[in-house]
């Protein structure tokens, strides 16, 4: 579904930027009239399994995200969830503070998105981003694409398999990928398959490495976008970033990779820039807009989202829908709102703006 959506530790998704655009008076003046009304509680997660490493990362991400918050005049606080989801913020009153959601589950349960938001609504909490139902929806790729092709948004042909019998699978090449996996977990250039034969043998590979069943989809073989909106009701679209798949002849090796993402020792990292803003003429940036957006309505996002995209002879079509993408400030989302003039305690306060809507009254 998504890239990491909580500090989880990892390296950084890298990018490039070709130009910055300067802040608009507009976004200035938004920022400016959306002074603190309430506190904020930045609710995270702790893992056992974790190594000193992946702590630190994880604490070096928090610190800069309360602290950004503070310069802006936010009252914050930290609450780490590991198994317990109420009792880390219980003692915090739900009309003062918005809750920052920045878990993706519990101990154990690292993936168990949708764990978190019905506690925080029993209690009362306004929080940001989806609620339970869209997490877990976005969660398995076969049950978005089913959404997304009952409300007519585009993407690509697929078809989910439990077993390796893949004869009646016509659409070549095709991409196989984990059925509920993110992050890229299991995309390699082995992933591009060409015939029934590596089709079958990838499917297998899925089945038997990521014990879920495999999804295989007709491979767009064209220019990928990351599509960065928020919002509710009225949506904005931030700067489209574009993967720069120049650097390779070989299809097999233009897609975003568990080792793009994030492995900076790797060939795919080096060789796969992010270009933000993507250079693409209007009339396809509004195609691509239009899509992302409908995509976003029609799996009910909240607040902010990353609508991944690939377009082949001139159409759109939606390969993930991220309803909880990565919030760091070297993450995706960022970098849009950085190049819509946001440094990142604004992006995140404008995020919890979104949210304290939902605040109980008081």
């Amino acid at each position: 579904m998504l890239a990491v959506a909580s500090p989880t530790p990892s390296v950084a998704f890298h990018y490039r930027a070709r130009r910055i655009v300067p802040m608009s008076s507009e976004t200035e003046n938004a920022i400016k009239n959306e002074s603190p009304r309430f506190k904020v509680v930045i609710l995270h997660n702790v893992m056992s399994n974790w190594t000193t490493g992946d702590t630190e990362v994880s604490d070096v991400a928090i610190r800069r995200m309360r602290r950004g918050l503070m310069e802006l005049g936010y009252d914050v606080e930290s609450a780490e969830v590991r198994q317990d989801i109420a009792a880390p913020i219980q003692y915090f009153d739900p009309r003062e503070y918005v809750v920052f959601n920045w878990c993706e589950g519990v101990d154990g349960a690292p993936m168990a998105y949708d764990r978190i938001p019905p506690v925080l609504e029993s209690l009362g909490f306004a929080y940001t981003g989806a609620d339970a139902s869209a997490l877990n929806i976005t969660t398995d790729k076969a049950l978005t694409k089913e959404h997304l092709i009952k409300n007519n948004v585009s993407t690509p042909i697929s078809k989910t398999y439990t077993t390796a019998e893949c004869g009646d699978w016509e659409n070549f090449p095709a991409m196989v990928k984990p059925a509920s996996e993110h992050c890229s977990n299991g995309i390699t250039s082995e992933a591009i398959v060409d015939n029934v034969e590596q089709l079958e043998e990838r499917v297998q590979y899925v089945l038997d490495t990521w014990h879920q069943p495999a999804l295989v989809e007709d491979f767009i073989d064209g220019a990928e976008f990351n599509v960065s909106l928020w919002g509710n009701g009225r949506l904005s679209v931030l700067p489209l970033a574009m993967i720069d798949f120049g650097g390779f002849s070989d299809y097999h090796e233009r897609l975003v990779s568990y080792d793009s993402k994030w492995d900076a020792n790797t060939e795919a990292f080096r060789m796969t820039p992010v270009i933000c803003p993507a250079p693409v003429e209007d009339e396809l940036r509004l195609r691509i807009e239009k899509t992302a957006k409908d995509a976003y309505r029609v799996m009910r996002l909240r607040d902010y989202g990353r609508i991944d995209i690939r377009v082949r002879d001139g159409i759109p079509y939606v390969l993930d829908v991220n309803s909880n993408p990565d919030i760091t400030l070297e993450g995706g989302f960022s970098r849009s709102a950085r190049t819509a003039g946001y440094d990142y305690a604004q992006t995140i306060s404008r995020i919890l703006q979104f949210a304290s809507k939902r605040m109980p009254k008081r």
